[in-house]
Formats: C-alpha cells, sequence, structure tokens
C-alpha cells in the first residue's frame, strides 16, 4: 500500500504541475473568442508554440505514467477517487503561481474532499 500510495501522491503532483502550466500557457495565449476555422487554427498555433503548454503536456505525461503504475498495483474503486489529492495540489499551486484567490467556499469544498481521501486510504484492503 505504501509503494501505492507514494507513486499516487507523486503522480498527482505531476497532474498539478502540469494542470498549473496548462492554465499558465493559456492565459498566456487568451480566450478562444470565435469558432471560425482562421481563429481555431490561430488560437491552436500560439498553444503549438507555447513552452508552458508543452511543459504542461510533458508533467501530465508523466503523471500518465506513474497512473499506470498506481493501477497495476491498486483497486481502481480505491485508486480514482484517490485522484482528489490533485485538488490540494491543484489549490495551492493556483494560489501561489497564479494568484488565484481561493476563497472560504472553495477552501471548505476542498477540505470535504480532503476527509473524503483520509476516509478512502483507510478502506485499502
Amino acid at each position: 500500500m505504501i509503494r501505492a500510495l507514494l507513486t499516487l501522491f507523486l503522480a498527482m503532483f505531476f497532474a498539478a504541475i502540469g494542470n498549473i502550466f496548462l492554465s499558465r500557457g493559456m492565459k498566456k495565449i487568451g480566450a478562444l473568442d470565435r469558432y471560425h476555422p482562421k481563429d481555431v487554427a490561430f488560437f491552436f498555433g500560439k498553444a503549438v508554440i507555447n513552452s508552458s503548454i508543452w511543459f504542461g503536456i510533458f508533467t501530465s505525461t508523466l503523471y500518465f505514467f506513474l497512473w499506470l503504475v498506481v493501477l497495476s498495483w491498486s483497486d481502481v474503486s480505491w485508486a480514482l477517487p484517490m485522484n482528489a489529492v490533485e485538488y490540494v495540489f491543484v489549490a495551492a499551486g493556483g494560489a501561489l503561481f497564479l494568484k488565484e484567490k481561493i476563497d472560504w467556499n472553495r477552501a471548505i469544498g476542498i477540505g470535504l474532499i480532503s476527509l473524503g481521501v483520509v476516509f478512502l486510504m483507510q478502506s485499502w484492503g
């Protein structure tokens, strides 16, 4: 269980970093406002040359391969809900690196989800 848990936490760390960098890259690019083919091509063209997007893809790929390892060691009904650990990592990273505001409702929601993760950890069997 310990190796699955440590690998899962490492996987969630990489998933969170990936999402933070993908978000950072997309904030630099801006929103896709029109679905005209030329606008869509320009939008994705900017994404393809953005270094934050590429780093996000790289760390998301690391997450994916670590996730495969976790699934080889554990029940999916245990592992998938444990993905909620990523919410804590993303909230902290979003606040620190993206200057996102975490209001009380969001913090309490993440806390309740984290409490559920604690119960899941106890169900390993």
